[in-house]
């Protein structure tokens, strides 16, 4: 602190004298005066502070070092109380002994060795010049820190955003936090590959990671590449959510064709099938010489009867596929899919559906795509997976360059101050 305020002071002064310099002419020149005496004051007023908090803590310093020899010399008698203490507890000479004069003066007290009481009277003084010191430690501290505070309180004023800097810089714990959230990400992403739904705790947390790593570069206090990295992270999740929400979709819209395909191709079967008796009915509908109109009326009923069951026969298989209980997956698929069954179960089911109706392009066009999203989700596991595990191993790969690295990349927000 002494040499801050020494290199403040020949700063100041060389604000100083270069605001008084009259060899500068211009408007350049009155603008750069104002500004330079300007922070010359402001130069001034930071000396005061640092000079005279040195002062203080040079006091302190010594009355310190005062109060520690007291201490150690308190500590340094009471261990040498104890040992006589000890010394005489293990005797058994003098165990003996004691115990002898016990039984004679059973109604008085035992006379007590003096070497044993006055270590005790020593071992107890200790203590009290222990207890007196480390009182007058305290109030000593006490009275240094609020002329510290005095000092520290004056003209120079932090901004806002200078308290929430220091702020983040003193909270050690948030960097606690956001490494065990980092972890606790890791270890429940693969569990999220078993159980799906439990893959929005780990977006969570990566969230919380993210969150204090920003406030943490934002302040100066940690590096902008953790902040990109997570970053990338939460674009990684993002896809593969974005991909598994689109495979539902898919599978549903190939649902919907096949049902419908599944429709028109059972009516237009049972249509085939009955499609004499429907001609022939409709001819009799038709006829009037000779045929009554309850024959004819009769005939038109049939055949509107066959035609309401090839409807009804088409319904009911479209309604099958709709229903159709969705097929189960082999272990292999199930890993194809990074362990979401429900996932595997609907790509599976896309494929079926194109299979079945191969001449149809939409449900050949959703298979493709199915296909391609299943590429997404996996890339977007794998990538997150390898940048996850190198951030958390390249310290010990690099011998510490990885976070020498990441420091460099650290710079506060340019936000608003006195200075």
């Amino acid at each position: 602190m002494s040499k801050i305020a020494e290199y403040l002071r020949t700063q100041a002064a060389a604000l100083t004298a270069m605001a008084d310099a009259d060899n500068l002419k211009g408007d350049y020149a009155d603008e750069l005066a104002e500004n330079a005496r300007g922070l010359g004051r402001k130069l001034d007023l930071a000396e005061d502070r640092y000079r005279e908090v040195k002062g203080h803590l040079s006091g302190w310093a010594s009355e310190l070092e005062e109060f520690q020899k007291k201490a150690d010399k308190a500590l340094s008698d009471a261990q040498e109380a104890q040992r006589v203490i000890d010394s005489h507890a293990a005797d058994p000479e003098h165990k003996t002994t004691h115990g002898k004069r016990k039984e004679e003066n059973s109604k008085d007290s035992p006379e007590e060795d003096p070497a044993l009481k006055q270590a005790k009277e020593d071992l107890e003084d200790a203590r009290k010049r222990l207890s007196a010191a480390e009182s007058d430690y305290q109030e000593r501290a006490g009275h240094f820190a609020s002329r510290i505070r005095a000092s520290i309180d004056d003209d120079m004023k932090d901004s806002f955003w200078n308290d929430i800097k220091g702020w983040v810089a003193d909270a050690e714990w948030l960097g606690k936090i956001a490494d065990w959230a980092s972890w606790a990400a890791t270890i429940v992403g693969v569990v999220a590959m078993f159980f799906p739904a439990v893959g929005v705790i780990a977006i969570a947390l990566t969230l919380v990671v993210a969150a204090i790593h920003l406030a943490q570069a934002a302040t100066g206090n940690g590096s902008w590449f953790d902040v990109v990295m997570d970053l990338g992270a939460l674009k990684l999740a993002r896809n593969g959510i974005k991909a598994a929400k689109a495979i539902k979709l898919l599978q549903q819209s190939s649902r919907r064709t096949a049902a419908g395909l599944a429709k028109d191709g059972a009516t237009a079967r049972a249509a085939r099938a009955n499609a004499g008796t429907r001609q022939n009915a409709a001819r009799k509908a038709r006829k009037r010489g000779g045929t009554s109109r309850a024959n004819r009326e009769r005939a038109r009923a049939r055949r509107l009867r066959l035609e309401a069951e090839n409807r009804a026969v088409g319904k009911t298989a479209g309604r099958e596929v709709r229903d159709a209980e969705m097929p189960q997956i082999t272990a292999q698929e199930k890993a194809g899919v990074l362990g979401d069954a429900e996932v595997g179960r609907q790509v599976k089911d896309i494929k079926k559906w194109r299979d079945t109706y191969p001449d149809n392009t939409g449900l050949a066009d959703n298979a493709r795509q199915a296909e391609r999203h299943k590429d997404v989700l996996q890339g977007s596991w794998a990538v997150s997976t390898g940048l996850d595990t190198a951030d958390k191993s390249a310290d010990y790969v690099t011998d510490d360059g990885y976070s020498r690295m990441k420091d460099r990349m650290t710079a506060p927000l340019p936000m608003t101050s006195q200075w």
